[in-house]
């Protein structure tokens, strides 16, 4: 396996890596796990894993932990925004042209507690234009309830 930036420069962006690998996601998102989300502490701490993506679209999981929970045993909500940041992110990362993004604003909607894993994070491009992408993420319980909402915009570097 290569590493993520090699990919990324041999092919001329993000985009360019998912075109790639877009009839192998299985060796795609192995390649995710291990030189995307497998070198960030946050994510191996809260135990996210990339569990699929297409154009626009990704979809992460993430386990029921003890150590993700607050008081009360309902997920933390910094957990929740981190999850939301990068299943939108990575839907941006789709259709990315260039070489590297930024959020730039992410609103959430905490809409009931997240209590019963595992959780699901479903991540979708809404509109792409040349610097900027806007995307939407919800979070699912065990049960499919759909436990928040959120809303973002990243930055295009190219």
């Amino acid at each position: 396996m290569e590493s993520w930036d090699r990919l990324i420069k041999e092919h001329g962006g993000f985009k360019g890596v998912f075109d790639r690998f877009k009839d192998n996601k299985r060796e795609m998102i192995e390649i995710l796990n291990k030189y995307f989300i497998g070198v960030e502490p946050v994510y191996q701490y809260i135990g996210i894993k990339i569990v699929d993506f297409g154009e626009g679209y990704s979809r992460i999981e993430f386990p029921e932990s003890p150590k993700i929970l607050r008081w009360g045993g309902i997920v933390n909500g910094g957990v929740i925004m981190t999850a939301i940041d990068l299943a939108i992110g990575l839907a941006v990362m789709t259709v990315n042209e260039g070489y590297n993004q930024y959020t730039a604003e992410l609103k959430i909607n905490f809409l009931q507690p997240l209590k019963e894993g595992p959780f699901t994070t479903i991540g979708k491009v809404i509109r792409k234009g040349r610097t900027l992408v806007v995307g939407e993420a919800e979070v699912l319980d065990s049960q499919g309830k759909l436990c928040a909402k959120g809303l973002g915009t990243w930055f295009i570097v190219r």
